[in-house]
């Protein structure tokens, strides 16, 4: 018997333009635009949940508990996403926001009933006593799809994932205009706090990390708040890197929000090495907020080409943001 461990850093997935050659030997699963977190489940049906940087987010998601009461006694680690769906059913990264870094008093809170979290459980670390972190994805996903009831409970679900045909499964996504796919290999063990070769994202729509650096007050409409922010992303030297402007995809309560939480943050100098935003009004602040844009493309001096803004993310540390390289074979 092994005791159940209490601290696991999630293994990622690396970006990749293209979709693994030997198709077979994969398994294809939705991308979800939530947030990861690893669940530790006791024999008590106690439930903790941890982000991937560790921080405790019980309180955060109690409308996601019941996946404990599930289990039926049973002691176990689970991996997996939280996600907040639109009304027409899809993963809503933006309306997730309200809920993300905030505790809650119960699931009768007005933040869980405006914006209901789902536990998406895609893989089985431990469970009673025996470590699954040596097993094959598909052998951990045969045992979660056997210790869960098909179809879910209150608060999550267990999504089949595909074994090949990763290309309908591509398509089918773009068709719902969802994020993409992550391949597994199907004889992959779980790596925690690994990225590699092993599991690989593939997206309809690029989306990075950037780092908000400042902030360019608004003009017209928008005279008065913040209009667009200054963002980078650290080099492999550590520095911090200018990556262009944000202005798209922010709404007016979010510019407000944002006015407020980088005023604490305003410095005098630029945080930025080398490439600087428009100097002219641009407020520079600590680099240490971090959120999520979808983009076009890279340009060739290093800049984001029409960046919309996603949201805050406050499950990577600000100096962990460096630019994704993707694979190409």
């Amino acid at each position: 018997m092994m005791p159940r461990p209490d601290t696991i850093v999630p293994m990622m997935a690396s970006p990749s333009a293209v979709l693994p050659a030997d198709d077979d030997a994969w398994g294809f699963e939705v991308k979800w635009d939530g947030v990861r977190t690893i669940a530790y489940i006791d024999d008590g049906g106690g439930v903790r949940l941890s982000s991937r940087t560790l921080r405790d987010v019980t309180r955060v998601y109690p409308d996601v508990h019941g996946v404990a009461e599930a289990l039926r006694g049973r002691q176990a680690v689970l991996d997996g996403e939280v996600v907040a769906f639109d009304d027409a059913g899809r993963p809503s990264f933006e309306k997730l926001q309200s809920r993300m870094n905030v505790e809650v008093s119960g699931v009768s809170d007005p933040l869980v009933t405006g914006a209901p979290a789902v536990y998406v459980l895609f893989d089985l670390l431990y469970v009673d006593g025996r470590s699954l972190l040596d097993a094959t994805y598909e052998e951990r996903r045969a045992e979660l799809d056997a210790l869960l009831p098909a179809g879910g409970g209150a608060g999550w679900q267990v999504p089949a994932y595909v074994p090949g045909n990763g290309a309908a499964m591509l398509a089918a996504t773009k068709a719902q205009r969802l994020e993409g796919v992550i391949a597994k290999r199907l004889g992959s063990r779980y790596l925690p706090g690994k990225r590699g070769r092993e599991w690989l994202k593939v997206k309809n729509v690029s989306r990075q990390e950037v780092v908000i650096g400042g902030w360019l007050p608004g003009e017209g409409g928008l005279t008065g708040t913040l209009g667009a922010l200054a963002v980078g992303v650290y080099d492999d030297g550590g520095e911090f890197r200018y990556a262009g402007r944000v202005g798209t995809g922010l709404t007016l309560a979010e510019r407000h929000r944002l006015a407020g939480l980088l005023a604490p943050l305003v410095v005098d100098v630029s945080p930025f090495v080398g490439a600087q935003p428009d100097k002219r009004g641009c407020v520079f602040v600590r680099p240490e907020l971090v959120c999520e844009v979808a983009f076009a493309e890279w340009t060739a001096i290093g800049t984001l080409r029409h960046p919309a803004y996603k949201g805050l993310r406050h499950d990577k540390p600000a100096r962990n943001v460096v630019r994704e390289r993707v694979l190409l074979s």
